[in-house]
């Protein structure tokens, strides 16, 4: 019997942006440079490093949100792995963080 599965990513609800375009938010030239400039010189998640793991990073993130009045300048971001960026996009939402469970090959969850 052959089922056809989306990836985790592929089911992840898309952000209700309110109409605006990603310039509109915030997120023009200038964003693209940082998070270019992020992507050459940090490389690593910087939450991760602070608590001693290894992750690659790959979000550049504000971090006080650009909706909380804070700046488009380099002091407000920081470069996060996937993971650390949903743990903060929830404290920043004031929910609870519960990471998607992986699957195994086998069809397992990997604790």
């Amino acid at each position: 019997m052959s089922r056809n599965l989306m990836s985790f990513s592929a089911m992840r609800k898309q952000w209700d942006h309110g109409g605006k375009t990603t310039v509109q938010r915030g997120y023009g030239k200038e964003h693209q440079r940082i998070r270019e400039e992020l992507k050459r010189t940090v490389i690593l998640c910087e939450h991760c490093t602070k608590e001693g793991r290894t992750a690659i990073g790959c979000i550049a993130d504000h971090i006080t949100p650009l909706s909380k009045g804070g700046s488009a300048d380099r002091s407000n971001y920081q470069w996060l792995c996937q993971d650390c960026a949903d743990k903060k996009d929830a404290a920043d939402r004031g929910v609870t963080y519960r990471p998607k469970r992986q699957i195994s090959k086998d069809g397992w969850p990997i604790d």
